[in-house]
């Protein structure tokens, strides 16, 4: 129960309110709160280069996280940085011509969060968006990490090469503003706070910044997922053509990769960290 009791003063009445007791329900969060607990910094380390991109929390209690596949393809180990901490990753399932990936997050830590998804089809023409990112993956950089970029969609439902030597995108959104590229994997939010794509960027001086995904088709491939052995994910129709591209696009832009190192469907070692060694075990 909640009492407020009315207290006069030279400047006017206050109304002084009790603290809430346990019963009275919980305050909804923000959505700067759900973005910092629902929006991750990705590190991965591909040959002989580091890799910083975004990622977007889908199942918060399992501690999956969607990304870019070409901002992890061929990574040795991978770094993710939420709103709670710096945690190890592992990719357990790829879509390599929709340039998708799944990260799994390890320890399991409480607090995650998932955005809700738009209803309906992408955005439509000249709707006003903003991209959400992180900055790096280092909890002890100064300032907010969270990176928003307004933009508006300019198109829907097209066929984009966003990169001349990835596939190209079905279903994507081209947007009127350049994207920076570590906010790819990370949402694309109307003006509710609600996922309407994800964006892809590349840091290639050759491709387009200004190119997304609509969330309704990523959600037709995430519901192609089955869990299988080691917790890694099998069901992607396709899952091995397109590679040879991510593979052709790696080798370009990061010396030092090789193939053997982006195997589908095989888990990534685990980053790690000082002082937690003895989570590897």
């Amino acid at each position: 129960m909640i009492v407020c009791i009315a207290v006069a003063g030279t400047a006017g009445t206050w109304a002084l309110v009790a603290p809430r007791t346990d019963d009275a329900p919980a305050a909804e969060p923000s959505l700067r709160e759900r973005l910092n607990f629902g929006v991750v910094a990705i590190d991965a380390r591909i040959g002989g280069d580091r890799v910083r991109s975004s990622g977007t929390v889908i199942e918060a209690g399992e501690g999956l996280v969607l990304t870019s596949a070409h901002a992890v393809w061929g990574a040795t180990s991978i770094k993710v940085t939420t709103g709670i901490g710096i945690l190890h990753g592992r990719i357990v399932a790829r879509a390599p011509c929709d340039n998708l990936a799944l990260v799994d997050t390890q320890p399991r830590l409480p607090g995650l969060d998932t955005l809700p998804p738009a209803p309906g089809t992408a955005a439509a023409s000249s709707a006003l968006l903003t991209a959400v990112g992180r900055r790096r993956a280092d909890l002890d950089s100064d300032g907010d990490s969270l990176l928003t970029i307004p933009v508006r969609s300019e198109a829907a439902g097209l066929r984009v090469r966003f990169d001349p030597v990835l596939a190209p995108l079905a279903d994507a959104l081209r947007l009127d503003g350049d994207l920076v590229p570590e906010a790819t994997g990370g949402p694309i939010l109307d003006q509710a706070g609600r996922l309407v794509a994800v964006a892809q960027v590349t840091d290639s001086a050759r491709a387009k910044r200004n190119t997304a995904i609509a969330w309704t088709a990523v959600r037709r491939r995430l519901d192609e997922l089955r869990p299988g052995p080691r917790r890694l994910y099998v069901g992607w129709r396709y899952q091995y053509r397109c590679a040879g591209r991510l593979n052709a696009y790696a080798s370009a832009d990061h010396p030092g990769f090789r193939p053997g190192d982006a195997r589908l469907n095989a888990p990534v070692p685990a980053t790690r960290l000082p002082g937690t060694e003895d989570l590897d075990a």
